[in-house]
C-alpha cells in the first residue's frame, strides 16, 4: 500500500496555476440560495467527469455550514456525507498531531534523535543515525529516497522494515531536499508507538479520535469494507469513457500495509469536519481542547519549501489570493480526499471521494474560496480547469507514471547475453525479492510484489516491468549487470527514480 502519487500528482497539475496574491475581498453573506447554488454547481461538475460518487463539508467560523453527498458509493446506493472513504494520506496529519501530544505532554523531543526511540533505526551514514530527528521525517527531509515502492506486499512487520532501512543510500544531504516518504511517517509512527507504550493505532485513536468524537474514522482498508456505509472505488478505462459515465468497480487492496501511519485510514465528511474545526481552533472542538495550540502550530509550521508551497508536519501551506492556505491531499487505489483550511478566515473545506481520476477534489476549495471571499474569477475551476486536469490524469496513465524517471530508450539493441542468464532468485535487505525464468513462450518471466508476469525488454539488458495493483499504473527499469567474473552479478532495480542494487541469491 502506499500513498505518496496523489500528492505528487497533485503538485504537478497546480504547477502552473495562478495562486499569486490579490486584493483580499470581504466575505460574502451566505445563505440557503449559496448552498443550493453549490449543489447544482458541484453535480454538475460531477458528472461531466465521470466521477461515481464524493461528499463535502464545508466548516466556516466554527460552524459546518455545509454538508452534501453527491452520485454513487457503488453501483446503486446514493453517496452521502456519513459514507465513509480511505483518506489515504490525509491521514498524515493525525500521525504528526498525535507526535506532537507526546511532545506538548513531555514525553518526547522534537528534536531528539529517532534512533533514542527505535534503536533500531539506522542510517548507513552512523551521523546521520544520531541526527535525524522526528520533524525531520514528518517533514520529508531526511534524505532518504520514497522507498515505500518497494514496499508492496510486504508481509513482515512495520518493525522489521524499518530495521531494513539500514540498507538503503540516502540520495541528499540532511535536510537540503524535500522527497516525499510515506516511509518516513511509518517512522514517526513506529516512535509514536514505543513512546506511549501502545501501538500506533492507539496512540492516534486515544489521544486524537476518542476526545474529539471521531466516531467513523478508524485503521485500514479492511476494516472500512466492513463498515455498513462505505464507498468502493471506481475508475475509467479514458476521459471520455468517464464523461460517458463508463466506470468500473473494483476492489481494493486489504493486504495490511506497512506504511499505514502514512495513511492507512478513513473517515467520513461528517468527522473530517471536527478535524477541521480542531485544526482551526487552535486545538478546540465545541469548548474541549482535543489537542495543545503548541502541537497545531508546530505541525503547521513550515519546514521545507516545495516550489511555491511549504512543508510543514503533514501539511503543506501556501497562499491563495492573499488568504494562508493550509492543505494535504490523499488518494489510494480509486479514493481520494483533500482538506483545505484557511486559518485566518476560519474556512475549512473537506472533499472525499470514490473516484480517483479527477481533480475535482483538489479544485473544489478554490471555488469556494473565490466564491465565500467574492474574489476574481481567474480560473473555472469546476469545469475548464478538471477536464484540462483530468485529461492529463489519463494522458499519464498510458505513458505509465514513473515511466518519467525512465532513460531514453535506444531502439534495436537486443540483450546482451541469453536470457537463462538473468534467471534465479534476487533479493536485497531492503527490497522486495524476485525470481526470473523463461517461460514456455521465451520470454523473462517474473515474481514478486505477490504477483507474476513477463518482462518487457527495453534496451541491452533493461526489462520494463509493470506493477498493476497501483492507484496509477506504476513501471520500474530493472537492469542487469554483469560482472568483472563474466557473470550477471548484480540487478539493479529503479522505480521512482530510486534504485536498489540486488544480489543474486546462492544456487540450491
Amino acid at each position: 500500500m502506499h500513498y505518496s502519487p496523489t500528492l505528487l500528482f497533485t503538485i504537478f497539475l497546480t504547477a502552473g496555476l495562478s495562486l499569486t496574491k490579490e486584493s483580499i475581498a470581504a466575505p460574502r453573506n451566505l445563505a440557503q440560495r449559496d448552498f443550493r447554488l453549490w449543489t447544482e454547481t458541484i453535480e454538475k461538475a460531477r458528472v461531466n467527469v465521470g466521477v461515481q460518487g464524493l461528499s463535502v463539508a464545508v466548516v466556516y467560523k466554527g460552524e459546518t455550514i455545509y454538508t452534501q453527498g453527491f452520485g454513487k458509493k457503488n453501483e446503486k446506493d446514493p453517496f452521502t456525507v456519513e459514507t465513509a472513504t480511505s483518506i489515504a494520506s490525509l491521514g498524515k496529519a493525525f500521525t504528526a498531531a498525535a507526535v506532537g501530544e507526546l511532545v506538548a505532554h513531555g514525553k518526547a523531543s522534537w528534536l531528539t534523535a529517532v534512533n533514542e526511540y527505535i534503536p533500531e533505526f539506522k542510517s548507513k551514514d552512523p551521523s546521520l543515525t544520531a541526527e535525524i530527528n522526528l520533524i525531520d521525517v514528518l517533514s520529508h527531509r531526511t534524505g532518504f529516497p520514497p522507498l515505500d515502492y518497494h514496499w508492496f506486499n510486504r508481509t513482515e512487520s512495520r518493525a522489521e522494515l524499518i530495521k531494513q532501512l539500514r540498507h538503503v543510500d540516502p540520495v541528499a544531504p540532511l535536510r537540503t531536499q524535500w522527497s516525499y516518504n510515506n516511509v518516513m511517517f511509518s517512522l514517526a509512527g513506529e516512535a509514536a508507538g514505543r513512546i506511549d507504550g501502545k501501538s500506533w493505532e492507539e496512540v492516534v485513536r486515544d489521544r486524537i479520535l476518542t476526545p474529539a468524537g471521531m466516531t467513523s474514522t478508524g485503521f485500514s482498508i479492511k476494516t472500512l469494507l466492513t463498515r455498513p456505509n462505505h464507498a468502493l472505488p471506481f475508475r475509467s478505462k479514458s476521459f471520455e469513457a468517464a464523461q460517458r459515465g463508463e466506470t468500473e468497480m473494483f476492489a481494493p487492496d486489504t493486504r495490511k500495509a506497512p506504511d499505514a501511519p502514512a495513511g492507512d485510514m478513513y473517515s467520513n465528511v461528517i468527522d473530517m469536519a471536527k478535524w477541521a474545526k480542531i485544526m482551526l481552533r487552535q486545538g478546540q472542538l465545541n469548548g474541549k481542547q482535543v489537542l495543545r495550540k503548541e502541537t497545531v502550530e508546530a505541525v503547521t509550521t513550515g519546514r521545507m519549501v516545495v516550489g511555491r508551497a511549504a512543508y510543514g508536519l503533514g501539511w503543506m501551506m501556501e497562499d491563495y489570493k492573499g488568504h494562508r492556505m493550509v492543505y494535504h491531499s490523499g488518494g489510494y487505489v480509486g479514493y481520494i480526499g483533500y482538506m483545505t483550511l484557511f486559518p485566518d478566515d476560519d474556512l475549512a473545506v473537506v472533499v472525499l471521494s470514490n473516484t480517483a481520476s479527477s481533480s475535482i477534489t483538489s479544485f473544489l476549495h478554490f471555488y469556494l474560496a473565490d466564491y465565500i471571499f467574492d474574489l476574481p474569477k481567474t480560473k473555472d475551476w469546476l469545469f475548464a480547469n478538471v477536464v484540462e486536469s483530468d485529461k492529463t490524469y489519463y494522458q499519464y496513465q498510458k505513458i505509465e507514471v514513473l515511466e518519467w524517471f525512465f532513460p531514453p530508450q535506444i531502439p534495436n539493441k537486443p540483450p546482451t547475453r541469453k536470457l537463462e542468464d538473468f534467471a534465479g532468485d534476487w533479493t536485497h535487505p531492503y527490497g522486495t525479492p524476485f525470481s526470473f525464468f523463461v517461460d514456455d513462450k521465451g520470454n523473462l518471466a517474473y515474481k514478486g510484489y505477490s504477483t507474476k508476469g513477463t518482462l518487457d525488454h527495453y534496451h541491452y539488458d533493461s526489462f520494463r516491468i509493470r506493477v498493476p495493483d497501483v492507484s496509477l499504473p506504476m513501471s520500474g527499469l530493472l537492469t542487469f549487470i554483469t560482472g568483472n567474473t563474466g557473470l550477471v552479478e548484480q540487478l539493479q532495480v529503479v522505480i521512482a527514480g530510486n534504485p536498489l542494487l540486488y544480489t543474486r541469491a546462492p544456487r540450491t
